[in-house]
């Protein structure tokens, strides 16, 4: 046997051994040899496993893919290529989008087991929101609301924009948001002295748009399959908020999109400045519709008779929250801590949060709002003020 450099003659004769020719006989032949390799290749890119991840619990359109990791098309797709030609990933079409789906349902687990990893995956506690660009100045911490989003418009901003709109064409673009899923939808100046500071701002009015977070996602215990969810989420609201934004251009109108992933501007207060809810402990937006349920978007524009909001009626939730704290005490990472002044930076510990790395929503859960609703919570408030009163 030629390399062999063992003295002891029975090597040879091992060699010629029935049991070592049945050993290399099970070998594949070498075309399944190279499929597999190639196979092996195609999951040796962190990038193809993050697109693996998200196909994990089902199928995604291949612009949700595209938003929810942060990357350019072309790039996305070249490495959707490269799952197709390995057979990973199963596709169909319809309309002019591409849908995508794992060919293995359990190919995810095959591949943890194959690394021998799958218990300590779940151990890195890195950001969910990919390798996006951080937004310099924001003190959103990791996670949602601090990461640069790539603009999706398909249409351009218009030379000659308008800055007038008529009541028709308001109520079609309501409308139009009712069919895509939107759940309010309310309009704001931006306060001058946040517009000013921020440069990154283009239009100081604007459009806001509040959109339900899935039970999915709240029946969901933290996890890397609720983040899927969440990033699904957040995926879908930006390509709604951004097919409103183009509606808008093409009807003349110059508009900027601020992505509900994206921290342009602090889209909370944003939905409170146009009275749409009121800002909670949790320092969520708590709406009539949802509490606090909801997740918002907003498109900035040059149109300067928007519908304003003159005052807000939900300001009385702030002095319910001031008694409440029950989105405190259901933090399990003891991000949220008591304190009088619920629009407070300190009370909030964003860099321990995990709502937006792990799609944690038991602040959401606990909430009355939530539990009760709206009206039950206002009610109740309404009671406490009534008994206060007769004290004083």
């Amino acid at each position: 046997m030629s390399g062999c450099n063992c003295e002891d003659s029975t090597c040879l004769e091992g060699y010629e051994n029935l049991e070592l020719k049945e050993l290399i006989n099970e070998i594949p032949l070498d075309n399944s040899l190279n499929e597999m390799s190639e196979i092996l290749k195609a999951i040796s890119d962190p990038l193809r496993l993050k697109i693996l991840y998200l196909l994990k619990n089902g199928e995604l359109c291949g612009c949700h893919i595209t938003s929810a990791l942060d990357k350019p098309q072309s790039t996305i797709s070249h490495h959707l290529v490269i799952l197709k030609k390995s057979k990973l990933v199963n596709w169909r079409k319809e309309g002019t989008w591409i849908h995508f789906s794992l060919a293995n349902p359990k190919l995810i687990e095959q591949i943890e087991d194959i690394a021998g990893r799958k218990d300590e995956l779940n151990d890195d506690n890195q950001c969910c929101c990919g390798e996006s660009e951080e937004v310099v100045g924001e003190e959103n911490g990791c996670g949602c609301g601090s990461f640069k989003v790539i603009d999706y418009s398909k249409t351009q901003n218009p030379q000659n924009p308008k800055n007038k709109v008529n009541d028709s064409l308001l109520k079609e673009l309501e409308e139009k948001s009712k069919k895509l899923g939107i759940v309010s939808i309310g309009y704001s100046k931006i306060p001058q002295d946040i517009f000013n500071k921020n440069n990154t701002l283009n239009y100081s009015n604007a459009i806001v748009l509040t959109y339900p977070i899935g039970m999915d996602i709240i029946n969901e215990i933290p996890s890397d399959k609720a983040q899927i969810f969440n990033n699904y989420l957040y995926a879908k609201f930006g390509d709604i908020t951004y097919t409103l934004s183009d509606y808008l251009r093409k009807e003349g109108y110059e508009t900027q999109v601020a992505h509900p992933m994206e921290g342009l501007i602090d889209l909370a207060k944003l939905g409170q400045e146009t009275g749409l809810g009121y800002i909670g402990k949790s320092g969520l937006l708590i709406s009539p519709e949802l509490g606090p349920r909801l997740k918002v978007s907003a498109i900035l524009t040059t149109i300067e008779n928007l519908p304003f909001s003159e005052e807000n009626s939900h300001k009385w939730i702030k002095d319910y929250c001031m008694r409440c704290n029950k989105c405190i005490k259901a933090c399990p990472e003891k991000a949220l801590t008591e304190n009088n002044d619920i629009l407070a930076k300190t009370n909030i510990d964003d860099a321990k949060c995990i709502g937006c790395s792990q799609g944690c929503t038991y602040c959401i859960e606990a909430c009355p709002f939530f539990e009760k609703g709206y009206d039950y919570v206002k009610k109740k408030q309404t009671k406490i003020e009534t008994k206060l009163k007769k004290i004083k």
